[in-house]
């Protein structure tokens, strides 16, 4: 996991869900995988996923950590 995913599921933790979602259980996965001290690499369907993720829930995520998912996504640069 590089230090941009662990940004942004960070801030994907700390987002408000509609109840029963399944990107709730997916943001808290990812918070926790990113509290570990050396976290498994993401696949590449995981990164695509999490990036996905931040940018429907935009709102809520600063703008900072949005731009930095819009990168991951047009670079695909997830699985290093």
């Amino acid at each position: 996991m590089t230090e941009n995913q662990k940004t942004i599921a960070r801030a994907l933790a700390a987002c408000t869900f509609f109840p029963g979602a399944g990107t709730k259980r997916f943001a808290a996965d990812m918070a926790l995988r990113a509290l570990e001290p050396a976290p498994a690499p993401l696949t590449p369907k995981q990164h695509r996923y999490l990036c996905t993720a931040a940018m429907r829930y935009r709102r809520q995520i600063t703008a900072a950590v949005v731009q930095l998912a819009e990168q991951e996504l047009a670079g695909e640069g997830g699985t290093k």
